[in-house]
């Protein structure tokens, strides 16, 4: 191994360490920074890692938006996902995680030229479909999450956890790859004009919580609310998950 080589790896595993995950295949990070300008000496580059991140960044940024805003119509849902995935915040990702200075790139790129908002978006996508490839749908929302969704709220209204209770748990589990959550009535009882409901609610088939309410709508929220702790408690997965 070159001292070139070297001081490459080493510029890898700190980048590594920025984005939060550990590789298994470092080489997927390494394509994910070739540049194509780089065709005469290597065949590989980053375009298609880019070609695959971009659907899977279209697709955590969509679901983010589904589960966070329930009430909100497609046409909104569509801007507010347009907005996230669009050059400007792209490039203040690959800037805060300093991919440029990772880039291999042919002799007549300039440091100029490769700070360019296309270029610089082409690499986080690059980077997030390498990310995806070692470390599957949760490792890939979890970079979605703690580098683009975070990062973006002067360029799109990124709401906070949702104050519905079903929202929030609905937002908790998809966060973390847990499906959709199920409430199923367990009982009602007393007369029709003073019925009591209880619900349970379930992820993965696994009961996380159960309440009564005077509606079924109270009750699963009630549920949904304390499913929310039961979740934070266990770390993100249900019992016997």
């Amino acid at each position: 191994m070159t001292s070139r080589d070297v001081f490459r790896a080493k510029l890898l595993a700190e980048l590594a360490e920025r984005i939060g995950h550990e590789f298994r295949r470092p080489e997927l990070l390494a394509e994910a920074l070739v540049h194509p300008s780089m065709g005469n000496e290597r065949k590989d580059s980053y375009e298609r890692l880019e070609f695959l991140g971009d659907a899977v960044l279209g697709l955590f940024v969509a679901e983010y938006f589904f589960a966070a805003l329930p009430d909100r119509a497609e046409g909104e849902l569509t801007r507010m996902r347009s907005a996230i995935v669009s050059q400007a915040p792209l490039a203040a990702v690959a800037r805060r995680l300093e991919l440029p200075k990772c880039v291999l790139a042919g002799r007549g790129m300039t440091a100029a030229d490769l700070d360019s908002g296309r270029i610089l978006a082409n690499l986080v996508e690059a980077v997030l479909a390498a990310v995806y490839l070692d470390g599957g749908v949760r490792a890939a929302r979890r970079f979605v999450k703690q580098h683009v969704l975070a990062g973006a709220g002067k360029h799109a209204a990124v709401p906070a956890t949702p104050r519905d209770p079903k929202s929030r748990l609905l937002h908790a589990a998809q966060a973390e790859g847990l499906g959709q959550p199920a409430y199923r009535v367990i009982e009602s009882k007393g007369p029709d004009h003073a019925r009591t409901f209880l619900v349970a609610v379930e992820l993965n088939d696994v009961e996380l919580a159960r309440a009564s309410g005077p509606s079924k709508r109270a009750a699963q929220h009630a549920a949904a609310e304390l499913a929310v702790e039961a979740l934070r408690r266990r770390g993100g997965s249900p019992a016997g998950a």
